[in-house]
């Protein structure tokens, strides 16, 4: 069985290259990804070399969002019920993704296809984003009936300004790697074969510099980044939505994949 995580060093293990590596379900945020972001993230955090890191995705996905199973696994292992459960659950699936903000280093996030929803959010927590021209980017939690998570409410706004967050997290639409870049979603696009070659030269100029400085201004920029509070009040109203009707046919709509009939209870 292939891995679910790659992690690759280049350029003298200067820089890390870390891949979800489950192209048939399009990267989904299950437990196989899960544990080896995790372990991939502590290889990073022991190594003595590594001064940038990338992250990005194979076959036709960066990340497709969370895996529902894997949000209703974790809230059965809570042990608690109803909203409760759900919350911790949703915390516990949080906490695994925002481990990439222990890195030090600079970590870039290479959209290569679809980054849906927890994907989006999860890209946004990256320091930089390059993606391809055809990339396809999407805050689609009112599509399913599911509040925003994972810090998207705070990290959004913050690159694209409240009005044009409020419009994508309302409309859920669809935004193309050059459309998000000119929004400034994303640092850059370019033609979808030139990706890797322009994440790792941009990889390349950031290793090329005085590591310690880049991790200290790293800090510096990041020091009254709330996301984590942010995403504790998102996991509640998350808990919240979860025990409505809408959530349960949002849910059920997008595996039929058919347009949900949302009720308003």
């Amino acid at each position: 069985m292939a891995q679910a995580v790659l992690y690759e060093e280049l350029k003298e293990g200067k820089i890390i290259k870390i891949t979800f590596n489950k192209p048939e379900r399009r990267n989904l945020m299950d437990p196989e990804i899960i544990a080896g972001l995790s372990e991939a993230i502590e290889k990073v955090k022991s190594s003595r070399n590594a001064r940038c890191v990338i992250v990005t995705g194979s076959g036709n996905s960066f990340c497709a969002g969370a895996d529902f199973s894997t949000l209703q696994q974790f809230a059965s292992e809570s042990g608690l019920y109803g909203a409760a459960g759900v919350r911790e659950g949703i915390m516990k699936f949080y906490n695994a993704f925002m481990k990439i903000l222990e890195v030090e280093q600079p970590v870039i996030a290479s959209i290569n296809g679809y980054a849906i929803g927890g994907g989006l959010a999860f890209a946004l927590l990256c320091d930089i984003r390059i993606a391809s021209r055809d990339a396809k980017l999407s805050a689609n939690f009112a599509k399913v009936g599911i509040h925003p998570g994972m810090g998207i409410t705070y990290t959004l706004p913050r690159l694209v300004g409240l009005e044009r967050a409020s419009e994508i997290l309302f409309t859920g639409r669809f935004i193309t790697g050059e459309e998000a870049e000119k929004i400034g979603l994303i640092s850059k696009a370019v033609p979808p074969e030139k990706l890797e070659e322009e994440t790792i030269e941009m990889a390349s100029q950031i290793a090329d510099n005085a590591p310690y400085i880049i991790k200290l201004t790293k800090k510096i920029l990041r020091r009254e980044f709330n996301v984590r509070a942010h995403s504790e009040i998102e996991a509640l109203a998350q808990a919240i939505c979860s025990q409505m009707e809408d959530a349960v046919e949002g849910v059920k709509a997008f595996f039929e994949k058919r347009k949900p009939e949302f009720k308003g209870k």
